[in-house]
């Protein structure tokens, strides 16, 4: 599996938290090369998995930390801060209130939100 195998894996959260830190681990932290975008869509995806029972709330939380900070990934031009923001309030749910169906159904809005 290459780099950016484990980043669509990430991206899509189509493996357990655990396989996806496992994979990832492989490679080096630091990235100079071109990123793997991330779109609005597949967060909002993920959202949506989570509020039918696919995930728990800690899955949810680990799924924005192995995404938070990384770059060889970058966020859709433009929903970068909408994006930044919902993995943020994902990954720090001690900082940013508890992981919920009403806080991700609010989240999914945010992303929304500001369509052109």
């Amino acid at each position: 599996m290459n780099r950016f195998d484990a980043l669509r894996d990430l991206v899509a959260f189509n493996k357990p938290v655990s396989v996806l830190s496992a994979s990832l681990s492989k490679f080096d932290w630091d990235y100079e090369g071109q990123p793997l975008a991330v779109m609005t869509s597949q967060v909002q995806e993920v959202l949506k998995r989570f509020l039918v029972g696919k995930y728990s709330a800690q899955e949810l939380e680990g799924w924005a930390n192995l995404i938070e900070c990384r770059e060889d990934l970058e966020f859709e031009e433009k929903k970068h801060e909408e994006i930044a923001n919902v993995i943020y309030c994902l990954a720090n749910p001690v900082l940013e209130g508890e992981i919920t169906a009403d806080s991700c159904k609010a989240l999914i809005a945010s992303l929304d939100s500001s369509d052109d």
